[in-house]
């Protein structure tokens, strides 16, 4: 439970949490640009596989065709032989480049599929940060608000003294001091509210817990590990090792300070907002290193993983 917030605080996190899913967006926009490169040298492959079978498969029906016409002509036992072995060698060409056709089309169908998941992941980015200028605007405005109100506090103020100054001030009354009675102050309760979740948030959650167990449901996964002993240290703070989970994947599940924050994991270097209602938190933090040119790092608030059930 978090403490009641000010409305300028409010929306100072409502910043942060924007900062912080568009922050994720950019990890996923990379990895589909990444898997993309992927299929784009899988697709140029597979035609340059089809081209070279087409062409084995044209050979082969002129071999087929050569060696009909061979045992019409002159039916024995070594043009029954040629025979045979042409309708086997043109019977594996065919199935090869029905095969490699078909590959090919799942090859192109998921280009397609994550071309337009680049176009959707691309608009949504830019939405983000349409609404983080936004906010960063509302924001100002608030602040430039306050300011003018307490300007105008400070000035009424000031003419109220000046005013009380001018004033012939009267002699006091004389009264009998009584002593007002005792009065008891109430109990301060603490004001609570509940933490709300960011609908994005939990999306991304649910994505990436998707991921990670489709990842890891394999039984004869690859348990060879990377790295032995991985840690990961924010900047200034102390070291936090991972565990490993099997598949190149590294989790761990330490606090978090507010903030713009630096976070080392071996030699590479991940920033991240955490939102000020999070500071102290429990964050998760998940490392892919399956590709160690450009591995990643997923972190969302472990408190998120109980609207998951």
């Amino acid at each position: 439970m978090a403490q009641a917030q000010t409305p300028l605080t409010a929306e100072k996190n409502r910043l942060a949490r924007l900062e912080q899913s568009l922050e994720n967006r950019s990890v996923v926009l990379e990895d589909i640009e990444n898997e993309l490169l992927s299929y784009e040298y899988k697709l140029e492959q597979a035609q340059k596989s089809l081209d070279e079978l087409r062409l084995e498969y044209e050979a082969s029906r002129q071999e087929l065709n050569q060696a009909n016409r061979a045992h019409e002509s002159s039916s024995n036992s070594d043009t029954e032989r040629r025979l045979k072995k042409a309708k086997h060698a043109f019977a594996m060409a065919e199935r090869g480049v029905d095969s490699r056709s078909r590959r090919l089309d799942f090859i192109k169908e998921n280009h397609q599929q994550l071309q337009q998941k680049l176009v959707e992941e691309k608009q949504a980015v830019v939405d983000a940060k349409a609404k983080i200028s936004a906010q960063q605007d509302k924001i100002s405005a608030m602040v430039e608000d306050m300011l003018a109100k307490a300007e105008a506090s400070e000035r009424r103020a000031a003419m109220a003294k000046a005013a009380a100054v001018t004033e012939k001030p009267k002699p006091p009354k004389i009264r009998a001091q009584v002593e007002p009675p005792k009065r008891e102050e109430p109990a301060k309760e603490e004001v609570t509210i509940k933490r709300e979740i960011d609908g994005e948030l939990l999306e991304y959650v649910k994505r990436e817990t998707a991921r990670l167990n489709d990842l890891l449901a394999d039984e004869e996964g690859n348990d060879r590990k990377t790295f032995n002993n991985l840690e990961m240290r924010p900047i200034g703070g102390e070291r936090v090792p991972f565990e490993f989970l099997g598949e190149n994947q590294y989790r761990l599940v330490t606090t978090v300070e507010s903030g713009r924050q630096t976070y080392k994991i071996n030699t590479w270097k991940f920033r991240r907002t955490i939102p000020a209602e999070d500071d102290g938190a429990r964050y998760v933090f998940i490392f892919d290193a399956r590709r160690l040119s450009r591995p990643r790092l997923v972190m969302y608030p472990e408190y998120v993983l109980a609207e998951l059930n």
